[in-house]
């Protein structure tokens, strides 16, 4: 039909359809048509009998009504007839110029079925063989893993060619998702490979032109193969002859999958097969074809193919009865090499079981589709190869190109990809990494653009900027965070090396790189916030940002920003090596960075940022003196820092970071104090901080870092619980911390900080049980948070404080068993205890803490063992027992000489000296 037709035929088909069937011949005669007109619209009219099987009905299918049956090629002729080596078995289908026949190779090597095509005698023109040997053209030229092979060809003896193909033994794609119950992931990975193939026949110049599930078969293995290149569109001008040209126009394309361009008899391209694969995905995943629900008004669906939008996928809703189920069932039983009119399918159009939930199709998979399904081909995809790529994308929950590339629209698929309560992280995430794919991307345009690209990159830099330094921060408190800065790691580290490259001599882009290196350190394995547990990622980021502050601080000393940085990275690699239990380089750098946060100061005495930051080592330099027995020297320096939080406090009272800080060095002089065996001045500065931790997680039930310093506070407050022998109150306050930690980790799984916290909040909760005489129960707390610790420890192998943290809970338990009197078992536990004490040491000889509890465990090994001699009244054991008071003895004199033993400690020296007297006597000396 010309195009300049379809509007006048399209009105006149409009009114005859109205008339009664009988009376609309002669309606057509009162309307004086031209021939040409009328014979059109009656072609039409004549279609409207076999509506019901029409737009199910293959090329094959339809085509074969405009030829005569009749030949000698007919079935019962070809079938046992052999054609070179192929021996016709049965035949699969055919059309108007020739039929497809099952044959088997019989040349004696090895036995194949393929699909054998003849063409029909009468159709043995010469223009026809033109036609049928482009086909075999095409097929040759189509060397591609989802695409039905060409084997051979040949004429027979009286001149008729035939060509020999690939015999697909599958169902159709439909078919094939609906008898496997593929979900809908597994569906679009099908229909990728399919684009795949149609994407490489148009590389080499083919149109499909008859795109359709029947025409797809997928094999057991779950390989698609796409059939039926008989009405294909050469493009190449040098391949497609006026002759063949003109056969191919005889090419019938099948209704329901066809283009609205090929509806209107215009010219054909890629884009039409790119319509008929929206088509297909439009099926595959609602149940429907497009214009399904038009019901069997031919009129109509030929007019919704022209003019109409389709409706979107997600809008249908699936006919599940049961009698259409059973049509279906009954429908999967045939040969699926025939038409599928031959069969209960022809009855109903789609697959009812194929439909996946509205919501997985709403969004981009019904905009990918629609786009397909464009009425102007140049709005469709460019190509098959671009349409899944664009699936691809969503399955990886990545922006699509078939919606507007909005940020509000990024930022949605990004909170798909990760959980619901980071919004925050979620605009930050996607803006950087956006961002500064944008920025190197026009960092590398030609010279011509430069200037716009240079315009650009500082725009980027200065918009990743502020959110990385300004939304981070405000994130990382939330609860449920960690994925989301997970996926900062993950995505930030791949841009971060790249981008270092473009830094060059830019002195401010090399400033940003380490900060931002500096923020991947924290999410990492920072010890004083929420991490993944990656310490030694950690230490290498940290180390990056060092490297490249101490160019920048080198090059200019006296730059306050500079010298700002350079203290900021002294104190990651300080609290990092502490973390992983190395202290070479932690009490050295701790002091450079006390030194330059001091100039800072002195340079700026009224910059708030300044003072907050002195105030902070500070803190450091009072933790470095409690971690060396020097707890006078701690309580000043935390004194000091807290002077400056509560001036700090003043400036600003609503400032939430000082608070906290301000409420928790209460904590740390309390815990100086009471190992100082200052208990009642500890018992007040404790519940000093607690007062002020629980007042501010009241204003902010949100801030997991209050959260977290309110567990620590109830954790150091139990502590001194139990030196005044309050146990019940004890285990009280340490529920309250194994609560909290509990509560922090379910909402953040990735957390391993906070996993930690909960092993170590429950080890001393059940410490608190020992006490309180439930021993039992202390026992079997103690046993289940070992496990958990093992298992975390191999996250994170050779790292010396989790080797110290399973050796405690070794020693709590085997403390336990001392009390129950289970004394061979608290021995055996109280070994194993000491060996990873002294593995500790072994790895970081200054590790003070190990130390310590390598001599204080050998000291409950000698009480063991005395318990044991006594028992059993062996002086072998009692020798032991003497043994080990004796290396204890050493081992907290020399602490002792070193300055390194408190004066909670130094109440031991009496008990071990109770000991060596008492085994002294048993053994008469």
């Amino acid at each position: 039909m010309k195009t300049d037709n379809w509007i006048k035929v399209s009105e006149i088909l409009s009114d005859c359809l109205e008339v009664e069937g009988s009376k609309r011949q002669e309606y057509l005669s009162d309307l004086d048509l031209s021939p040409e007109l009328r014979e059109e619209v009656e072609s039409y009219l004549a279609l409207e009998v076999n509506v019901d099987g029409l737009m199910s009905l293959s090329a094959v299918e339809f085509s074969k009504d405009f030829f005569n049956e009749d030949g000698a090629d007919s079935d019962s002729a070809v079938i046992g007839q052999s054609f070179g080596t192929y021996k016709v078995v049965s035949e699969l289908g055919y059309g108007g110029m020739g039929a497809v026949y099952l044959a088997t190779q019989t040349d004696g090597k090895f036995e194949q079925k393929v699909a054998l095509k003849l063409l029909k005698r009468e159709m043995n023109t010469a223009a026809i063989r033109r036609r049928f040997e482009q086909e075999r053209n095409i097929l040759a030229s189509l060397e591609h893993p989802n695409i039905a092979r060409l084997l051979n060809a040949g004429t027979t003896d009286d001149k008729i060619p035939y060509i020999v193909m690939e015999y697909v033994e599958g169902l159709p794609i439909d078919d094939y998702c609906h008898t496997n119950n593929l979900d809908i992931n597994q569906r679009l990975d099908l229909f990728r490979e399919v684009c795949s193939a149609v994407d490489f026949a148009h590389r080499n110049l083919i149109v499909h032109r008859d795109l359709k599930p029947t025409n797809i078969l997928v094999n057991e293995d779950g390989t698609p193969k796409l059939l039926d290149f008989g009405i294909s569109k050469i493009l190449s001008e040098e391949l497609a002859g006026a002759g063949s040209a003109t056969v191919t126009n005889m090419g019938v394309m099948t209704p329901s999958y066809a283009s609205p361009e090929q509806i209107q008899g215009k010219s054909v391209t890629t884009a039409t097969d790119i319509y008929s694969l929206g088509v297909i995905l439009y099926e595959l995943l609602s149940g429907y074809r497009p214009f399904e629900k038009k019901g069997q008004d031919l009129k109509e669906i030929y007019k919704a193919i022209i003019e109409t939008d389709p409706p979107l996928p997600s809008s249908l809703k699936a006919d599940l009865s049961k009698e259409k189920l059973e049509l279906w069932k009954t429908g999967s039983d045939e040969n699926i090499q025939k038409s599928p009119s031959a069969t209960n399918k022809s009855k109903i159009q789609t697959n009812p079981r194929s439909v996946i939930s509205n919501p997985q199709l709403k969004g981009d998979l019904d905009n990918i589709i629609l786009k397909a399904l464009r009425k102007e081909p140049e709005r469709r995809y460019s190509s098959a190869e671009n349409l899944a790529e664009d699936i691809k994308r969503h399955l990886r929950g990545l922006p699509v190109t078939a919606r507007p590339n909005t940020f509000s629209y990024r930022a949605e698929k990004f909170i798909k990809r990760n959980r619901a309560g980071v919004f925050a992280g979620i605009v930050l995430l996607l803006a950087i990494i956006g961002g500064i794919a944008a920025t190197l991307s026009q960092a590398r345009i030609a010279q011509a653009e430069r200037a716009k690209a240079e315009k650009r990159f500082n725009d980027v830099r200065n918009l990743a900027n502020s959110f990385l330094f300004e939304l981070s921060p405000k994130i990382e408190k939330l609860p449920g965070s960690t994925e989301a800065r997970k996926e900062l790691v993950t995505l930030a580290l791949e841009y971060l090396d790249s981008l270092s490259a473009e830094a060059g001599d830019d002195l401010e882009l090399q400033r940003e790189l380490a900060a931002a290196y500096e923020k991947v350190g924290n999410v990492q394995g920072d010890p004083l916030s929420p991490n993944l547990g990656d310490f030694e990622g950690a230490a290498k980021s940290f180390e990056k940002a060092f490297e490249i502050r101490q160019q920048l601080f080198e090059k200019d000393p006296n730059n306050l920003t500079a010298m700002s940085d350079m203290a900021s990275s002294y104190g990651n690699i300080s609290n990092i090596q502490r973390q992983l239990g190395t202290t070479e380089k932690v009490e050295e750098f701790f002091q450079k960075s006390l030194d330059l946060r001091k100039e800072m100061v002195k340079r700026l005495p009224n910059d708030f940022e300044a003072r907050k930051n002195l105030a902070g080592a500070i803190r450091g330099k009072g933790l470095l003196n409690y971690s060396n027995a020097k707890y006078k020297e701690a309580v000043s320096d935390y004194n000091q820092a807290r002077e400056i939080y509560e001036k700090l406090l003043i400036e600003q009272p609503e400032n939430v970071e000082i608070a906290e800080n301000r409420a928790f060095i209460f904590i740390d002089i309390g815990v100086s104090e009471g190992w100082d065996n200052d208990l009642d001045s500890a018992e007040k500065s404790l519940q000093k901080g607690l007062d002020l931790l629980i007042s501010l997680n009241n204003q902010y039930p949100n801030d997991q870092g209050l959260q977290r310093s309110l567990m620590q506070a109830y954790n150091h407050r139990a502590a001194s619980t139990i030196e005044t022998e309050d146990y019940k109150k004890a285990v009280d306050e340490y529920s309250k911390s194994v609560e909290i930690a509990e509560k922090i980790s379910n909402a953040d799984p990735l957390n391993f900080r906070a996993k930690w916290d909960v092993v170590i909040m429950k080890r001393k909760y059940a410490d608190a049980l020992g006490f309180a005489g439930k021993g039992q129960e202390a026992v079997k707390t103690l046993d289940a948070t070992l496990a958990t610790a093992i298992g975390l420890s191999k996250e994170d192998p050779g790292n010396t404080r989790n080797l110290y943290e399973i050796a405690t809970i070794q020693l709590k338990t085997a403390e336990t068993h001392l009390e129950l009197k289970n004394l061979e078992v608290a021995l055996s536990i109280f070994q194993q205890a000491r060996d990873n004490y002294q593995s500790a040491v072994n790895n970081d000889e200054k590790y003070r803490f190990a130390v310590r509890t390598v001599h204080l465990t050998t000291l409950s090994i000698a009480d063991a063992y005395l318990a044991l001699a006594e028992k059993r009244q062996d002086k072998d054991l009692y020798r032991k027992a003497l043994e080990n008071y004796q290396s204890a003895l050493i081992g907290f004199t020399q602490m002792k000489t070193e300055g390194k033993l408190g004066k909670y400690d130094e109440k031991l020296f009496s008990e071990i000296d109770a000991g060596i007297k008492k085994v002294e006597s048993r053994l008469g000396k």
